[in-house]
């Protein structure tokens, strides 16, 4: 009796503990599964993110080693060497140090290849490699390559990535050749600096600071291929001076060429992959004699796109025309040195020659939309110039580009929601297609939380490199200067690369600030989608809902 009676308290036991094993494990895996789910780098965004982050580490190390860097003191400086890497990698432009004289060729290498692999995508160069070698695509690779460099459709990710490659690679090509003509046949002006009978007393530009290719065949050819991957991924990095290619476009240098090729080469950059694929299917399409239309993301990117490149230049030209400040950009004037010291630019009062101006806005107004480079001193543009300039860095260029900011398509969403509430409409439309809800859900919260970063980076260096900002600013307060800092967060979220402060300054800002400017990039490149909005929650099935109640807003 006791050994069977023994035997069924056995096995309940066993099962009891085998019950409460089983509850333990189901535990584990829920709280793992929820932490997989929670955790965004466990994400497509999440796998980005962290190939971009170590992708900066490295270059920053490389960038750092004597050598590669030339100047003694920057040996090792591994911030100074990640903030460069950085805005290489996002494309931006933005620099501690000046290229052509702080960097070696093996520098300047390094630099043009991060900007190419932002410009392509990281992780999509992969798919290019393996596109080339004739290997299979993975599903998880393209999904990977979807979310990078945008697609809606999966099916036709890989034949996008591969046309926009072939398209952007013919485009650097083709610029190689006119860039190389530019560079070798137009002599640099350095500008002239006159004393107060006007009488040449110096150069504007310190001749050492300058790096000239006029003439010589090994510096135009690395200029050219240096500069056409630049501008075509809107990189912002140059290798002529810390001036950007001012010393093109003064005094008896006015280089069209390079002007006009670099123009066409950041505008199609900055357009877009799935825009060049449906220009491709298009082209296919007429040849076989069929009909096909663009996509609704093409429509509506080429028109806003168009819109700010038209309307930009015309309000900059408003605020330079309508203020009472004598315009730099418009007007001509000499550079006078008195006998303090001091160079203080006075206008000659009469206009520039038409030609001149115009090109001046199309150029730099229209580069602060992706590309940062400048044929003028940023800060010779009025404040209400900065201002609008700014804004235009803010929305940046298509998405799936090269370039940065909230978008083009984000920001022509907007602007459509805004629309249908004044119609008292129900859905947003565009060209008889409807924007789903959550795609003008994520819109809003894309434009609010890049509001909020820039807003964020801004009184962040604001605090942190007050002390270099008091020093800039020649009234002994920081008003005037504020909208330099606002031009200049708002050039690091853009990825455009405008720098109103100069290297010297740059230097002196805070290790803070420089860590701020390095997120305030690397989200303008990768987009609020791919980066904050990683951290959405996946969506749960609900079966039911709450009730509605009116809330009273502005």
């Amino acid at each position: 009796m006791d050994n069977s009676s023994k035997k069924p308290n056995k096995l309940i036991k066993e099962k009891q503990t085998k019950k409460k094993e089983r509850k333990s494990l189901d535990k584990e895996n829920n709280f793992f599964s929820k932490l997989k789910n929670w955790w965004p780098f466990s994400r497509i965004s999440g796998r980005i993110i962290s190939i971009y982050l170590i992708s900066i580490l490295i270059g920053g190390f490389l960038l750092s080693i004597p050598g590669v860097v030339l100047t003694e003191q920057n040996y090792w400086q591994f911030i100074t060497g990640m903030f460069t890497a950085s805005s290489a990698i996002s494309d931006t432009g933005i620099t501690i140090l000046q290229t052509n004289t702080n960097y070696s060729f093996i520098g300047e290498l390094l630099i043009i290849i991060m900007c190419q692999i932002g410009g392509i995508g990281i992780l999509t160069v992969k798919i290019v490699l393996m596109v080339m070698l004739g290997r299979k695509i993975s599903l998880d690779d393209q999904s990977v390559a979807q979310t990078e460099r945008g697609n809606s459709a999966l099916s036709n990710t890989v034949e996008m990535i591969r046309d926009a490659f072939i398209f952007l690679l013919w485009l650097e090509i083709i610029g190689v050749f006119f860039l190389f003509f530019g560079f070798y046949f137009t002599p640099m002006d350095l500008g002239t600096v006159y004393n107060e009978k006007f009488q040449p007393l110096e150069n504007l530009i310190n001749e050492n600071s300058v790096t000239n290719p006029y003439h010589d065949f090994s510096k135009s050819l690395w200029a050219a291929i240096f500069h056409s991957i630049s501008a075509t991924n809107n990189a912002g990095f140059d290798i002529v001076s810390g001036n950007s290619l001012l010393p093109y476009n003064q005094g008896n240098s006015h280089a069209y060429l390079l002007q006009v090729t670099f123009l066409f080469q950041w505008v199609i950059g900055g357009l877009g992959y799935p825009t060049y694929h449906d220009i491709k299917r298009k082209i296919k399409a007429k040849r076989e004699g069929k009909t096909v239309r663009f996509s609704l993301f093409t429509k509506l990117n080429f028109i806003m796109y168009s819109i700010l490149f038209i309307l930009g230049p015309l309000l900059v030209f408003m605020t330079e025309h309508f203020t009472v400040e004598e315009s730099k950009i418009l007007l001509d004037g000499k550079y006078i040195k008195d006998t303090e010291g001091n160079i203080n630019w006075v206008t000659t009062g009469e206009w520039k020659k038409t030609h001149i101006w115009i090109m001046d806005l199309l150029f730099n107004v229209s580069s602060t939309r992706n590309a940062g480079f400048a044929t003028v001193d940023v800060n010779e543009f009025t404040a209400g110039s900065k201002f609008v300039m700014s804004v235009w860095m803010f929305i940046g260029a298509a998405p799936s580009s090269t370039a940065g900011g909230i978008r083009t398509t984000t920001f022509a969403i907007c602007i459509l929601a805004i629309y249908s509430i004044m119609r008292n409409k129900k859905s947003v439309e565009a060209f008889k297609k409807k924007i789903p809800d959550d795609t003008v859900k994520r819109a809003f919260a894309v434009v609010f939380l890049s509001f909020f970063i820039v807003v964020t980076s801004i009184f962040v260096v604001y605090l942190d490199s007050n002390k270099m900002l008091y020093a800039t600013d020649t009234t002994k307060h920081t008003e005037s200067t504020i909208i330099k800092l606002i031009m200049y967060v708002c050039s690091a979220f853009g990825t455009v690369g405008f720098q109103p402060f100069s290297n010297e300054q740059i230097i002196q800002l805070g290790v803070i600030s420089k860590l701020m400017l390095v997120i305030t990039m690397f989200v303008g490149q990768l987009g609020i989608s791919n980066t904050l909005l990683a951290f959405v929650k996946p969506r749960n099935k609900q079966n039911f809902g709450y009730l509605e109640e009116e809330v009273v807003i502005g």
